[in-house]
């Protein structure tokens, strides 16, 4: 059985309980679900105005969808735990009592964290393909059979895990205000590998799979880098020019960077890691010590990796929107003006 061990208060041995103080995670939650609520609707009108609407930018979109919905299971949790105060005390018999709420929000969240994973896998080896010139994953049956995969498998694990009665109750292990895998000793498996099947599996094989795409991509770069330097040396002259080529006074729109380059591996690697990886941490502290007793050192750092991913769970959108909307926007605004001030310089003298 998983507990929060750390947090057990017992009067006797036959009266157990322990509280929970969920006012900050419940605040950080809360926010970062509201703020990717709006980054997807963001996306969603970039997407909207976009002439060209890319691969690249469908995928971002696809990703969205599942960012969104994981936002809203988030904030679902919120609204539920916050009926219970800043703090719950909880006795060890209703350790495996779900509501209907509860049950919907984990199913909610499993699904769409599933379906992000594979959309942010699959967006980085389409970054890795277009590099090297392939755009196979845009024919039609590929698409196709992409929907099916990204959408229908986290479904199936999803109904799999309501079926044997596994979503509920977790009381944050692994997780912050919002329910997961139930903490109960009558489930069938561990809750730890309900875990794994429901998420940290699967995200962990999403860190490898990029980590291993984006030493694939450096290595590519590595090497077209020293062919260049080769012919270089060689007098072959005939190379297109590089962006540092390109003068200011041919600046223009169409020189900002796609989609395609702004949502390289790079920044998926970043916006994966950084929003996920602390309760990747956390999974893998609470497997190790099999519900015994957090030492007090470790007992703070998973406090503070709790409201880190309290934050990181809910703001994938908002940190896409951010990182590949909002300041490529500013960005290019910038540089337009710089061009324009310029220009005008230019023309007084």
């Amino acid at each position: 059985m998983v507990r929060l061990s750390r947090i057990w208060q017992s009067d006797s041995l036959q009266n157990q309980t322990y509280s929970l103080n969920y006012l900050a995670p419940l605040a950080l939650t809360g926010t970062s679900s509201s703020l990717s609520v709006l980054g997807s609707i963001c996306i969603f009108l970039s997407f909207y105005k976009d002439k060209k609407k890319d691969f690249s930018f469908r995928l971002l979109v696809y990703l969205t969808v599942a960012d969104l919905f994981n936002a809203v299971g988030n904030f679902l949790g919120v609204i539920r735990y916050s009926r219970f105060g800043s703090n719950r005390i909880i006795g060890q018999s209703a350790s495996c009592d779900s509501d209907e709420l509860c049950v919907s929000q984990s199913f909610i969240s499993v699904t769409a964290s599933l379906a992000s994973f594979w959309w942010t896998f699959l967006a980085t080896l389409n970054h890795l393909l277009h590099y090297r010139g392939s755009r196979v994953l845009e024919k039609g049956f590929l698409q196709i059979l992409c929907h099916v995969i990204g959408w229908s498998f986290p479904l199936v694990i999803a109904v799999t895990a309501l079926s044997f009665n596994v979503l509920g109750e977790g009381y944050s292990s692994s997780s912050g205000p919002w329910c997961w895998i139930k903490d109960c000793e009558d489930i069938k498996l561990n809750p730890v590998i309900w875990m794994a099947i429901t998420g940290k599996f699967w995200e962990v094989l999403t860190y490898l799979g990029i980590f291993a795409m984006y030493l694939v991509l450096i290595f590519l770069k590595v090497k077209q880098h020293c062919r260049s330097r080769k012919m270089t040396s060689l007098g072959n002259t005939n190379a297109g020019p590089s962006y540092e080529s390109i003068p200011i006074s041919n600046y223009s729109n169409d020189q900002e960077p796609s989609i395609d380059d702004r949502f390289g591996i790079l920044w998926i690697f970043l916006y994966l890691y950084v929003t996920r990886i602390s309760g990747t941490v956390r999974y893998f502290i609470l497997v190790v010590h099999n519900g015994s007793p957090y030492l007090p050192i470790v007992d703070t750092i998973d406090f503070v990796l709790m409201y880190i991913q309290s934050v990181g769970d809910s703001a994938q959108a908002f940190v896409n929107f951010i990182g590949l909307i909002l300041i490529p926007y500013l960005s290019s605004k910038l540089q337009e003006k710089k061009y324009n001030n310029k220009r005008i310089y230019s023309q007084i003298m």
